[in-house]
């Protein structure tokens, strides 16, 4: 689940980068395109968030060896 969701919010972000910079191309989407970037930078943030629960779950299972692989890359 917590792939899926890194994965999901990643691609979130990276839609919303997207067509936010296609809106500025018209300065009448400039308010729109201004939110889709802070909605992509919301998503960047969540990308940590997810790994760090993710980690702490692992921990708190005692699978250190899934744990450790994740530190190693």
């Amino acid at each position: 689940m917590f792939e899926l969701a890194y994965t999901l919010v990643d691609f979130a972000a990276a839609i919303s980068f997207l067509i936010g910079s296609i809106l500025f191309f018209w300065a009448e989407y400039e308010t729109q395109a201004i939110w889709l970037f802070v909605i992509g930078s919301v998503c960047f943030c969540l990308k940590p968030t997810i790994r760090l629960v993710r980690e702490i779950k692992l921990l708190e299972m005692g699978d250190t060896e899934d744990l450790a692989e994740r530190l190693e890359k």
